[in-house]
């Protein structure tokens, strides 16, 4: 069951989920809209470690790439009015997953397992932890890191778009001051926010639905 949580406070927010469930397509994307910095966090790891993903658990190992990810997390945390992409495995360590629950808005994608090796077999090798068919035992044993979230959204059968008008709309109770169509005309930045826009700030998605709100088919909440 997911946890229903209460506002941090904060003006972040974190996209989590596991690999391919498009956590850098959506984030970027729910950034653009808002005005907001948009941080992938392995591409920060990346930076620092001066390599790519896939070498640092070839050359490094994994535990050398958890280091790196619960500093570029850490300091991700200290920012605001941002949006943050978290790799798959970030959430499993639970001290880092209590630190981003506190102090952000966290967003979930749920994402099926047929969608993640379909949506994988065109990224060949820059997904070392899904070499070897291992997506299914993968996705169960992450199960319980995903499970505590402020918002959670299917992505397998929607776009880019209708993903990050459905994450709007749990914060703030509408998409259309962000729609691509009809951005709110004269706001930028700072200025794009509900309350610049004469709305309420408070956001709407602490709620637990009676009903799933996933269409049929779609991977339900766990």
């Amino acid at each position: 069951m997911t946890a229903c949580l209460h506002d941090t406070g904060r003006d972040n927010i974190f996209i989590g989920g596991f690999m391919c469930s498009g956590k850098t397509s959506v984030g970027s994307e729910l950034a653009r809209r808002l005005g907001w910095t948009f941080t992938d966090t392995d591409r920060v790891i990346e930076e620092r470690a001066g390599m790519t993903v896939p070498e640092i658990f070839s050359v490094l190992g994994e535990p050398a790439f958890r280091r790196y990810e619960f500093a570029a997390v850490a300091g991700a945390l200290e920012g605001s009015r941002q949006v943050v992409s978290l790799g798959g495995g970030a959430l499993v360590n639970e001290e880092l997953r209590g630190m981003v629950l506190s102090r952000a808005k966290l967003v979930i994608l749920d994402v099926r397992p047929e969608t993640v090796l379909s949506r994988a077999e065109k990224q060949k090798g820059a997904r070392p932890l899904l070499d070897g068919g291992n997506v299914r035992a993968l996705m169960i044993r992450r199960r319980p890191a995903y499970a505590h979230c402020h918002i959670r959204v299917a992505t397998d059968e929607f776009p880019v778009s209708s993903v990050t008008d459905k994450i709007l709309e749990d914060l703030y109770g509408t998409a259309a001051l962000w729609s691509v169509e009809s951005p709110f005309p004269g706001l930028t930045g700072r200025d794009r926010s509900p309350a610049a826009a004469g709305r309420p700030s408070s956001p709407s998605w602490c709620r637990e639905p009676s009903e799933p709100a996933h269409p049929q088919g779609i991977l339900p909440r766990r």
